[in-house]
């Protein structure tokens, strides 16, 4: 996992710039998620772990809704900024570097959810390696709590093998910046090398291109289910 957590070592000081508002997203998030939480297993504050917090995406709006939140993470300078912004906020949170599959030598549960968002499992290459982070982050769930993963839809990415995501471009003149991703996949389609651009226009009329690259692996539904079923 070293090219990960490289990866988002490289990507924690600009994270922000691949949305339009990182501040409207933690908002947003915060309310979609919460609201899921609220009809899973009733009213907060809840016990959260969220366990690929990278600088806080998800992290910060569940606490300042209110929840008790604990985070971690692969990239120590993801929670570098996470504990950064938490700081500037005056929201208090527990925030360590933590491989996911060795969740439960660094965290104490039980929690009342466990969440890892944003596409993180898909980093694991092997069927091993993300059964043993799943079974972490089972471990850590109350018995009648909530786990929670988002994932793309790589039954249909694998099948399609898309190339690039459509740029985004948000600001103007001297703040533009185009956000998008290139896709190099395996022929087999089960995973591809991504690589991230931001296009960054500067007062000096100069544009910054930063290129920041990883490996996805595409688990489709029947897997995943399988894996998380076997977690129990």
């Amino acid at each position: 996992m070293s090219d990960v957590a490289r990866f988002y070592d490289d990507l924690a000081h600009h994270y922000h710039l691949l949305f339009e508002s990182w501040e409207a997203s933690i908002a947003r998030q915060a309310e979609i998620w919460g609201r899921l939480l609220e009809r899973e297993i009733g009213p907060g504050p809840h016990k959260i772990l969220d366990a690929a917090c990278g600088i806080g995406t998800q992290l910060l709006g569940f606490a300042a809704a209110g929840h008790d939140v604990t985070g971690s993470d692969l990239s120590p300078a993801a929670i570098r900024r996470a504990k950064h912004e938490a700081a500037e906020r005056g929201l208090e949170v527990t925030l360590r570097v933590a491989d996911l599959r060795m969740l439960s030598g660094y965290h104490a549960g039980p929690f009342d959810a466990v969440v890892a968002l944003d596409n993180a499992l898909p980093h694991f290459e092997t069927r091993e390696d993300l059964t043993a982070a799943v079974r972490e982050m089972a471990s850590l769930v109350r018995p009648d709590g909530l786990f929670i993963a988002s994932v793309r839809d790589y039954d249909r990415l694998a099948a399609e093998k898309p190339r690039v995501s459509e740029p985004r471009v948000f600001g103007g003149g001297a703040d533009r910046r185009v956000v998008f991703q290139v896709w190099d996949w395996r022929r087999d389609g089960r995973g591809y090398r991504i690589h991230q651009y931001i296009l960054q226009h500067e007062p000096d009329g100069q544009v910054t291109t930063r290129v920041f690259t990883t490996t996805y692996w595409s688990w489709g539904h029947k897997e995943l289910d399988e894996v998380v079923a076997g977690a129990g």
